[in-house]
């Protein structure tokens, strides 16, 4: 069974991931230059994008909206595409660009030339109304209409999304941004922002406190990006959410959030090709991509401000407190509380993202797979973390007993016992005028107790194992596969694990 069960749900999938795989080439091309094959790889896939809603039957010819804060397709807003766009939206407003359309013959090559107008700062004007036409002329770009925010074209309209959620949207663009700025200083040997970081994070905070449904609903986003900026920002939310729960006061939250965000970072230093390749890596590959919790480490210990709680997370968040994982320490280690919690919530964030190597498991799923390798994680942490999150995560789509479709807005007393808002009747019927807003899955409403019979994915639906949450015979993910992609040879050499700097974990 899958979750698109209509044409319009099709359609609507399909033009989203469009949005998707446009905000991708964007964020491709202004970190890799126009001439580079990965630019070329991301360009294509946009391309065969918009030929996949031809062929689904989306409205042709294909648009997307361009407000301050989001993106849009037939005044719809697109969040998920939205929550990396950032600097893709800023570029669009700075040339008053309302919406582009793109016609049948669009390809690659054009999309780059489109790039090179939209993209570059020495091309900031030419976009502007009175030299769009001549532009786009000049560059080639037959196949694209760019409509501007003036009450001439009849595309310009006053789009945007209510207040709570455009906050919450462009504070996860903020962090995201600031990940990804960080990750090309790194990249270039220069100094991080980590004060930025650290503002950032402080103020995340502040909105959890106030607000932190919405915030936290975005991390539940499927398949927001391909790129570790996503990751890092979504490990962050999550490790603040538990560490809040577990009841850690604000510096020791700033702290945590700021080791999660730069957790990643020596991924920085990975070649691109290794980084971003679609299928298993090599030996030689594998080593490479193994190296980056030491390359972090040495990364922040390089900064005029270090912080240990993050050059640690950057070290160990690959160890399992066990003498396993890697990097290989000279000498014993017992990886920080801080670097345990993340360790946590980078496996969970990576067991259930879409990766080109993998799918993406419920977090039921990931839960199994977790307690499959207990070994693998600090016992408390784990404990605490499916306690917080609960084994149905705010925004999970899940089918109850009674064949009705229903959205988690929180959690219950239980992990197994969310609150749900029912998104359609017994037997997917329309709703009736009296059904509840809420229902609390477990207890008693109107004599009947409800209870989650299988959870949806974009493209499947899982059933809720009947003996509680033991690993199941279909998994066939793990703990180190989902995070860190093998090859047939496994696992880095022993003398690869070894390679190492005076800096090793001196905290």
């Amino acid at each position: 069974m899958t979750v698109l069960t209509t044409q319009h749900e099709i359609r609507a999938q399909a033009a989203l991931e469009c949005a998707q795989a446009f905000v991708d080439a964007a964020r491709t091309r202004l970190l890799h230059g126009r001439q580079s094959t990965h630019v070329a790889r991301a360009l294509a896939g946009f391309v065969a994008s918009l030929d996949r809603c031809r062929h689904e039957g989306v409205e042709a010819p294909f648009s997307l909206q361009f407000a301050d804060d989001a993106m849009h397709h037939e005044g719809k807003p697109l969040v998920a595409p939205s929550l990396q766009a950032k600097a893709l939206l800023r570029a669009a407003a700075a040339r008053d660009v309302a919406a582009i359309t793109f016609a049948d013959g669009f390809d690659a090559d054009e999309c780059n030339r489109l790039f090179d107008l939209l993209l570059e700062d020495c091309n900031r004007d030419s976009l502007h109304r009175q030299h769009r036409e001549a532009a786009l002329a000049a560059f080639g770009v037959r196949h694209a209409r760019v409509s501007s925010r003036t009450p001439a074209d009849p595309e310009n309209r006053a789009l945007s999304l209510p207040d709570a959620d455009r906050q919450d949207l462009r504070h996860y663009q903020d962090l995201a941004d600031a990940l990804h700025d960080n990750a090309a200083l790194a990249a270039g040997n220069r100094v991080l922002g980590v004060a930025g970081a650290q503002g950032l994070i402080e103020q995340t905070v502040l909105r959890l406190d106030q607000a932190p449904s919405g915030l936290l609903s975005l991390a539940t986003q499927d398949n927001v990006d391909r790129f570790t900026v996503g990751h890092s920002v979504r490990v962050a939310l999550l490790a603040l959410q538990v560490a809040r729960a577990a009841g850690a006061l604000k510096q020791q939250l700033i702290d945590v959030g700021v080791a999660a965000l730069l957790h990643d970072i020596g991924k920085s230093k990975v070649p691109p090709e290794i980084l971003y390749k679609r299928g298993k890596l090599d030996e030689q590959e594998w080593v490479w991509m193994a190296q980056h919790p030491r390359l972090g480490a040495d990364i922040l210990l390089e900064q005029d401000v270090v912080l240990p709680s993050a050059v640690g997370a950057a070290f160990c968040h690959h160890m399992d407190g066990h003498d396993g994982g890697y990097p290989s320490p000279l000498l014993p280690l017992k990886p920080s509380g801080t670097s345990r919690l993340i360790r946590v919530c980078d496996v969970f964030e990576a067991l259930t993202s879409m990766r080109p190597y993998k799918r993406a498991l419920t977090p039921m799923e990931a839960y199994a797979v977790m307690r499959r390798h207990a070994h693998d994680f600090d016992p408390r942490w784990l404990s605490t973390f499916v306690r917080t999150l609960g084994v149905f995560p705010q925004g999970s789509r899940v089918r109850l007993d009674d064949g009705s479709l229903a959205v988690v807005l929180r959690q219950g007393a239980m992990p197994s016992t969310p609150i749900v808002r029912p998104l359609t009747g017994p037997g997917g019927a329309d709703l009736t005028a009296d059904a509840p807003d809420e229902v609390a899955i477990g207890a008693t409403l109107r004599g009947e107790t409800r209870t989650v019979c299988s959870v949806y994915t974009r493209d499947r639906s899982v059933p809720v194992p009947e003996e509680g949450y033991a690993p199941l015979d279909y998994l066939t993910q793990t703990v180190h596969g989902a995070c860190l992609r093998r090859g047939p040879h496994g696992s880095p050499s022993e003398s690869a694990r070894r390679q190492r700097t005076s800096h090793d974990c001196p905290w």
